[in-house]
């Protein structure tokens, strides 16, 4: 437990900074218009409709629509009769792997709560919702909820956590300039995602149109390439050690390759099973309703000097003779390669994928001038996309170095613009 204090009748755990003088505490639920338990059913997905909105969908605090699961108009009016989620509430997760992060909700975007969070409505006259997010997501708090959270299995935080977590409140206009200082680092990040994700995708589908056009005898892919499957882990050595661990939490539904999802790895692993830049890994594991990660080709950007390890829900393809990792990602990044993997799927809550999957997949071997006109056009756009990531992750730790002195009042926010002014 939280060693707490009272302030002003709300309780302060010990660890929460000190505020300077004008600033307040007040409990969440006195400055929301409302605070909504998500609906506790299992609802049925659609191809098209408004969007559900579950805990996996911003496991970094950005809530992003790309290959976000979808329900009918018949069961996302069922499960919003207790609020409508609008832009200016926040989603709240309290269970499970991503439990105590916040994201907004986008503007004109129609979407619904899944199951494990909460939607919480902040009243506009005495908080505002994105000084609340950052609050929310900021060590602090995310210290507070690991010390909070309930059941041996999934992590959890109840409701009344939730309602009663303390809130260092100064002026409204304070708020909103905290809020505009760090809000100006999350847009140059996401506009350095949008870069990343367009030169990622451009390289893929110039080289998918390469391979298209070749024709010839076809032979298996496991004469040219070799598979070495991820780290079989212990859970006692994730989260400490001097390496990283790439798992399930590091693949996008898209084909990303996500950072965030990196945890700090301390256990023994084989030499073959450590990640270099630009490699292809494929998820042979997935935790998704519509198999949207199996299968998925994702490469690795450049990973620097640190030790990066695959894990077991990974398999890393490594070229063994004539292709590179850029013609390999094209390759595998073809829908009739995807169909023929999930062919070799089986499991139902659980998705696993056969280590003959990738081997027996039949292509049209190139020859070495293809093989280097590819790669030769997609690399460029794969650094690209490499330094725009690396640009953010820069962007991010300042970001998350200036929360904590700026929600304590130990950086005011004119020297704060200062900073930020040199990095946007």
């Amino acid at each position: 437990m939280n060693d707490e204090i009272s302030v002003n009748g709300v309780r302060v755990p010990l660890d929460f900074p000190r505020v300077p003088a004008g600033w307040d505490w007040k409990s969440l639920n006195v400055l929301c218009e409302g605070i909504y338990d998500c609906p506790h059913s299992t609802p049925d997905l659609t191809d098209d409709g408004p969007y559900l909105a579950r805990t996996q969908d911003f496991p970094d605090g950005a809530l992003s629509l790309n290959g976000m699961a979808q329900v009918s108009r018949t069961t996302y009016l069922d499960r919003v009769r207790r609020a409508i989620p609008a832009h200016g509430d926040l989603l709240y997760s309290r269970e499970g792997s991503y439990h105590g992060i916040a994201a907004e909700i986008p503007e004109d975007v129609e979407i619904c709560m899944g199951q494990r969070m909460v939607l919480i409505r902040p009243d506009q006259d005495l908080l505002n919702f994105r000084f609340l997010k950052y609050w929310l997501n900021s060590r602090f708090v995310r210290d507070f909820i690991s010390g909070m959270r309930e059941g041996s299995g999934a992590p959890r935080i109840n409701l009344p956590t939730v309602r009663g977590m303390a809130v260092p409140v100064p002026a409204v206009r304070e708020q909103e300039a905290i809020s505009s200082i760090l809000g100006a680092l999350d847009d140059k990040i996401a506009v350095n995602e949008r870069i990343a994700t367009v030169a990622r995708s451009l390289a893929v589908s110039i080289g998918k149109r390469q391979i298209s056009q070749i024709r010839g005898e076809s032979a298996s892919l496991g004469a040219y390439v070799s598979l070495v499957k991820g780290n079989s882990y212990k859970s006692a050595d994730v989260g400490h050690g001097a390496q990283w661990l790439v798992s399930l939490k590091s693949i996008g539904r898209d084909g990303s390759y996500r950072p965030s999802g990196l945890k700090r790895f301390a256990g023994d692993f084989k030499p073959q099973q450590r990640l270099g830049s630009g490699e292809v890994v494929v998820a042979h594991t997935d935790l998704t309703q519509k198999a949207e990660v199996l299968a998925r080709p994702v490469r690795v950007p450049e990973v620097g000097p640190e030790v990066h390890v695959a894990s077991l829900d990974l398999a890393i393809v490594r070229p063994s003779r004539l292709l590179t990792n850029e013609y390999l990602l094209a390759l595998l990044s073809r829908e009739d390669f995807r169909n023929h993997a999930l062919g070799f799927s089986n499991g139902t809550t659980v998705l696993h994928l056969s280590v003959k999957a990738v081997p027996s997949y039949e292509f049209v071997p190139p020859g070495e001038d293809l093989v280097d006109r590819v790669t030769a056009k997609m690399r460029p756009l794969l650094k690209r996309a490499d330094a725009s990531e690396k640009e953010s992750e820069t962007l991010s730790v300042l970001r998350d170095t200036l929360l904590p002195q700026l929600m304590s009042g130990r950086l005011r926010v004119k020297d704060a613009e200062k900073i930020v002014e040199d990095h946007v």
